[in-house]
């Protein structure tokens, strides 16, 4: 785990970064960022920034003010707009049309999209295999869009969306061929036998199910839904009943999607497995 560039557990000072979003009083960020930086004896300020809905520009123009300022996380409903205000992009922020961390290179600053990235490595290290799966990817909004690009490079072959909205979920699977032509397909009733479904629509905040046969479960695949609580959400439960064994909430993604960000801005890959059983804690004291 060291750093590429530098020591950074040599220096003192202090970096700042933070996530913006609105609302953003539930962020774990500060707290996943803290724990990354004491194994590393990073100084870093982390904090929650609110940012009025049409005033991300200025916000972020204020915060990146300081040269201290390594970077931020971009949470709902700003990932467009940090699109727009940073001045380069990575393959991963171009493919999910979404910026979720912003980086501060020597010539300006470089948005990125960990959330892929987040959930592949969440997935792998729950032993599940990506290369020829069959996926059932359900919902086609921003979660969606910025997992697609990463689970295609990781190998799964055979990707499956449904969306209520169907003219939704065929402009993503548009935007998919672009760069992966033929992997990505509309669902429809005679799809069946998945190795994996992820649910990446916020229903279960609601206690929603999303609108599909229980066949879907036939073969007992992986369940993933990106939504975490401190029980199993109702889409979890379901799974459960209709004899899935290997089920996961988002967490863990959540934390992986964080280690990465921590990466791009400090070049050091942090333990995640350690942070994400403090927030597991962390969850299970607030029920």
């Amino acid at each position: 785990m060291q750093a590429k560039d530098q020591d950074l557990s040599a220096s003192t000072k202090t970096h700042f970064a933070c996530v913006f979003g609105n609302p953003i009083e539930q962020s774990k960020s500060p707290i996943i960022h803290n724990l990354f930086a004491k194994q590393f004896n990073i100084s870093l300020n982390y904090e929650k920034k609110l940012a009025d809905a049409d005033a991300f520009s200025k916000a972020a123009d204020q915060f990146f003010s300081s040269p201290c300022t390594i970077g931020a996380n971009v949470t709902m409903p700003f990932k467009h707009d940090a699109l727009a205000w940073v001045n380069e992009l990575s393959l991963q922020a171009k493919r999910a049309g979404a910026v979720n961390t912003i980086i501060r290179t020597e010539t300006g600053f470089r948005g990125d999209n960990t959330d892929g990235i987040g959930l592949v490595n969440d997935l792998q290290n729950h032993d599940i295999k990506l290369p020829g799966t069959r996926l059932l990817l359900i919902g086609a909004g921003g979660a969606a869009k910025g997992a697609l690009p990463a689970l295609i490079e990781a190998g799964v072959e055979d990707i499956i969306l449904y969306n209520r909205d169907k003219a939704k979920a065929e402009q993503l699977i548009k935007s998919t061929e672009l760069y992966a032509p033929g992997v990505v397909q509309a669902y429809e009733k005679k799809h069946g036998d998945f190795d994996l479904i992820i649910n990446a629509t916020s229903l279960s905040l609601n206690d929603g199910l999303p609108d599909l046969p229980d066949t879907i479960f036939e073969t007992g695949p992986a369940i993933y839904d990106m939504v975490y609580k401190s029980q199993p959400t109702v889409f979890m439960k379901h799974a459960k009943k209709q004899g899935c064994s290997k089920i996961l909430d988002g967490l863990g993604m959540l934390v992986e999607q964080a280690a990465h960000s921590f990466y791009l801005w400090f070049g050091v890959k942090p333990n995640t497995q350690t942070v994400f059983e403090n927030l597991r804690d962390v969850l299970n004291n607030n029920k």
